[in-house]
């Protein structure tokens, strides 16, 4: 490795471990720091708007109602997994209103699909930040800048700090790039927005984690779960060493944050609902799971069928569909009537 290459790795390491700070972007709360004991906490979950349908520009119905839940939990740090906002150009003053000035843990954000754009990053900063949590580290990356790739000073510092790892690394996406071409986990998600073309995980990125020894770990928690989810969680320790996981919520009865709680003796895993149902370690949501949930769709509920109607024709596409409609019928009428005029002039 050349002199220079060395020198841009350790100063990428050192510009995003200093200068990107420790207090959040969105709500302006400090990180606090491990207790004496070297304990703190993690709570996870992602895509905050909710449903796509959701056109209020408000925050999801289950994360408004959890906010209360989500403050008693006192996190030294609430980890969004991206697409926090569904519009962000038009919706950051709400979500400022409702969810940031409510908020009294510090936010930190992997900017989705929805979030990308000059209106986040003007109002929140770079995307590539790095949390020091005692000898741990939170390492928040932008999957959208370059098409689901890990280039250039965001490659440079994960470099930097998975070499000699001895502690946790907690890695927090949106693309749960590590899936895309993974037999084991790629159908899971196949309704994810990812590349059209393999980006560089294979090649430059997983060569980077499978060398990780222990005590050193590794946590890859993304949040890009399509609407066919069967949970908001999805967890599989993939080697010793690392883990990939998945905390998304999409406004409906299953959503539920993930709780990390870490110690000198490991971490602790848990899930809170955020409807008050029934959940499970996070450790049952793993690849197994996922695939036999998947492979047997909940069968459809016909007392729905009256809301999914409404829902349906008061959407503004339903009638665009219907003036094509009618467009194409008028047509294809006119075609005929022309056809058959001609037929009987002959």
């Amino acid at each position: 490795m050349s002199l220079l290459s060395i020198s841009s790795i350790g100063a990428a390491w050192l510009w995003a471990a200093t200068v990107l700070g420790q207090t959040s972007p969105f709500t302006s709360v400090a990180v606090r720091p491990p207790d004496s004991s070297g304990h703190y906490r993690l709570v996870i979950s992602g895509h905050f708007h909710g449903s796509s349908s959701n056109r209020s520009g408000y925050p999801a119905a289950t994360l408004l109602a959890g906010l209360d839940t989500i403050n008693a939990l006192r996190p030294n740090v609430l980890l969004s997994t991206g697409d926090l906002f569904l519009d962000a150009e038009a919706d950051i003053p709400r979500y400022r209103s409702v969810l940031f000035n409510r908020l009294n843990v510090p936010l930190f954000n992997a900017p989705g699909n929805h979030d990308a754009g000059p209106a986040y990053s003007e109002a929140f900063g770079p995307a590539l930040q790095v949390v020091r949590m005692g000898a741990d580290r939170i390492l928040i990356l932008d999957t959208e800048r370059d098409n689901g790739s890990i280039k250039g000073d965001q490659l440079d510092t994960l470099r930097a700090l998975v070499q000699g790892l001895n502690g946790r690394l907690f890695i927090v996406s949106h693309r749960p790039v590590w899936a895309e071409d993974d037999s084991n986990y790629s159908e899971l998600f196949a309704g994810n927005t990812r590349s059209l073309v393999p980006g560089n995980y294979r090649t430059e990125v997983w060569p980077l984690l499978k060398d990780i020894e222990a005590p050193g770990q590794l946590f890859w928690i993304s949040g890009s779960m399509a609407g066919r989810a069967p949970t908001s969680i999805f967890f599989q320790q993939h080697t010793p060493q690392v883990t990939f996981i998945q905390s998304a919520i999409r406004d409906e009865l299953r959503d539920a944050l993930l709780v990390a709680d870490i110690g000198p003796d490991g971490v602790e895993w848990s899930v809170v609902s955020l409807t008050h149902s029934a959940v499970e370690r996070p450790e049952v949501y793993n690849a197994a799971w996922w695939n036999d949930r998947i492979a047997r769709p909940e069968p459809f509920n016909w007392r729905l069928l009256p809301y999914i109607v409404g829902v349906t024709i008061t959407r503004i596409e339903f009638f665009y569909g219907l003036l094509v409609g009618a467009l194409l019928v008028g047509l294809v009428g006119g075609l005929i009537r022309r056809a058959r005029r001609s037929g009987s002039g002959a």
